[in-house]
């Protein structure tokens, strides 16, 4: 509109260097114009697309950010498994050593427990043997002794029946023969009288004699008894 009226008149006058001349501003104006509105639009989009790519910039930074994070979350909930899991084994391997070693000291218990046993029921057995020996030799000795008293008795017995078995005597007997005699009436329990008839000593030496033998055990008269049927 503005082009036309500044050549209008010129254009109307067939003036054809006047229209040009008088186009020539308003045409600069239209295209400066436009070329503005142009540059406008290419700034625009220039500070749209700066922005788009900035916004788009700081968007990943965040993502790259988060994702940092993330990453170092999962690293340190991974590590924080690993310890726990190494701390979690390293339990598990006391407790198997604890329980290994409780093991081990029951097993060496319970064999010491069975080797004392053992032993206890050797020693038992060995005193049972012990004692079961020494019964049957104490028997033995005391089945020896009782058959040698027997013997003995019975020796004596028979001494003293062959010493006061004899006649009464005519003349006095020697001494040593007399006192045999004597014992042996004692040992039986003679009177005084029947000894002085079977040695022929005198009543005085005999009650002296049977005196003499009062403090005498009966066995060893008897013993005695046995010796002189021994010696005669």
């Amino acid at each position: 509109m503005t082009v036309l009226l500044n050549v209008g008149k010129s254009a109307l006058d067939h003036d054809a260097v006047g229209v040009a001349v008088h186009a020539v501003a308003p045409l600069l104006l239209i295209v400066t114009a436009e070329t503005s509105l142009a540059y406008r639009k290419a700034i625009a989009g220039a500070l749209a697309a700066r922005e788009a790519a900035e916004k788009a910039e700081r968007a990943e930074r965040h993502r790259l950010a988060e994702q940092a994070r993330q990453q170092e979350r999962e690293e340190r909930a991974a590590a924080a498994e690993a310890a726990a899991r190494a701390e979690r084994e390293r339990r598990e391997f006391d407790a198997a050593q604890v329980r290994e070693q409780r093991e081990h000291e029951l097993r060496m218990w319970r064999e010491q427990q069975a080797e004392q046993a053992r032993r206890e029921t050797a020693q038992r057995d060995e005193s049972a043997r012990r004692e079961a020996a020494e019964r049957s030799e104490r028997a033995r000795r005391e089945q020896a002794a009782s058959e040698r008293e027997h013997r003995e008795r019975l020796a004596a017995e028979q001494a003293r029946a062959a010493l006061l078995s004899a006649a009464p005597a005519t003349e006095r007997l020697p001494e040593d023969r007399a006192r045999e005699i004597v014992q042996a009436a004692v040992a039986a329990g003679l009177p005084q009288r029947t000894a002085a008839e079977l040695t022929g000593w005198s009543t005085g030496w005999i009650a002296t004699r049977y005196q003499e033998l009062r403090t005498t055990t009966p066995k060893t008269l008897a013993l005695a008894g046995a010796g002189s049927e021994e010696t005669s």
